[in-house]
C-alpha cells in the first residue's frame, strides 16, 4: 500500500491506519526480534495502536525531548534557587551577628 500524497495521507481511515501497522509489524517481525529496526520498534507499535483508538497523536521521542527541556529548565531553576539560599544563609548569618552585637550593646546599656 502507497500513499501518494499528504492529503490521502490525512484522510486514512482507522482501518487503513490498522491494516498498514500490522503490515509493517509482520515486516519488522522477518528480520528478527533482535534486528536493529525491531529494536528501534520496540514499545513503538503499541503507542501507534493507542494512537489509532484514541485519535491522539503520541510521540515518545517528542515526550522525551520535551521531558528533557523541562529538565534542563528544572536543573537551571534549581541552581538559581541554591544561589537564593545561599544568599538568604549568608543574610541570615549577619543578621545574627548584628543581633548578637546589639544584645551586647543593649547589655553594656543595663549595666552601666
Amino acid at each position: 500500500m502507497c500513499i501518494e500524497n499528504t492529503t490521502e495521507a490525512a484522510m486514512a481511515t482507522k482501518d487503513q491506519e490498522r491494516g498498514v501497522l500490522q503490515q509493517i509489524k509482520a515486516m519488522v517481525a522477518e528480520l528478527g526480534p533482535d534486528s536493529y529496526i525491531a529494536t528501534a520498534f520496540r514499545g513503538v507499535f503499541d503507542i501507534a495502536e493507542e494512537n489509532i483508538e484514541n485519535d491522539f497523536s503520541g510521540n515518545p521521542v517528542e515526550q522525551a525531548q520535551d521531558l528533557g527541556e523541562q529538565l534542563a529548565q528544572r536543573t537551571v531553576q534549581v541552581g538559581q534557587l541554591a544561589g537564593e539560599r545561599d544568599e538568604y544563609k549568608a543574610r541570615a548569618e549577619a543578621a545574627e551577628a548584628q543581633l548578637i552585637v546589639l544584645k551586647a550593646k543593649l547589655y553594656d546599656y543595663m549595666t552601666a
